[in-house]
């Protein structure tokens, strides 16, 4: 199974720095959604023959998956830069499921990198998050074919994953636009061929089914002609 990373939009992670403590003390607490369920990513072929899209559905991430994992909070995916921690379940990070996501909060360290978070967080320069998974690709994971939003020649589907099976992280995102690297384009483009090489077999067998079929239906109607001619 290949490890994924998947951006949260901007408008949806709502990742802030908690108000100001009673004590007149700055927050060092960041909360916020790393994954949010129902949501449409962006186009993540961009530059194949097929345009693909992605949906985490509710359910995808159980609490017991939580209770099971390690993951960090980390600067950009960077995990020598992390800023909190769920061990288990337990840790500076917390991670909880809502209505509508996979929330998390965390109270930063006081390090020069977490103060350069929290500056660019309050300031609005930093808005979105970003996670790192695995799916279950063989029992998970559905591809839907839209029909209605084909263009230009080119097949439009969603991959709606229903059971992701590990986190390993979530990550401040200087820009959430569903940017990916090379490594992660191989990723994606090895998981997807692996699917429309299947798609395009049952497709060649339910083309070689219903000639089969209709030969067989041609082949009972030249027999009626001939014991209606006799």
């Amino acid at each position: 199974m290949e490890k994924f990373v998947r951006t949260t939009p901007i408008l949806s992670s709502s990742l802030k720095v908690r108000e100001e403590e009673r004590n007149g003390k700055k927050s060092r607490i960041i909360e916020g959604h790393a994954v949010v369920f129902g949501v449409r990513s962006v186009n993540l072929t961009p530059w194949s023959d097929k345009d693909i899209y992605e949906v985490i559905e509710r359910g995808a991430i159980t609490q017991d998956l939580i209770n099971k994992s390690d993951v960090v909070l980390t600067c950009f995916h960077n995990n020598e830069k992390i800023l909190g921690r769920s061990t288990y379940g337990k840790g500076t990070l917390t991670l909880s499921l809502d209505a509508k996501g996979l929330a998390f909060k965390c109270e930063l360290p006081k390090t020069p990198t977490a103060d350069e978070m929290l500056e660019a967080i309050s300031r609005g320069d930093i808005k979105g998050m970003s996670f790192a998974f695995q799916d279950d690709e063989e029992n998970g994971v559905i591809y839907e074919r839209i029909p209605e939003e084909a263009h230009d020649g080119k097949n439009v589907f969603v991959r709606h994953v229903k059971r992701i099976t590990a986190l390993y992280d979530v990550t401040i995102a200087g820009h959430p636009a569903y940017q990916q690297t090379d490594v992660s384009q191989r990723e994606i483009s090895k998981s997807f061929d692996k699917f429309f090489s299947r798609e395009h077999t049952r497709e060649q067998r339910e083309r070689a089914f219903l000639q089969q079929r209709r030969k067989r239906q041609e082949h009972s109607y030249d027999m009626l002609l001939i014991y209606d001619v006799i």
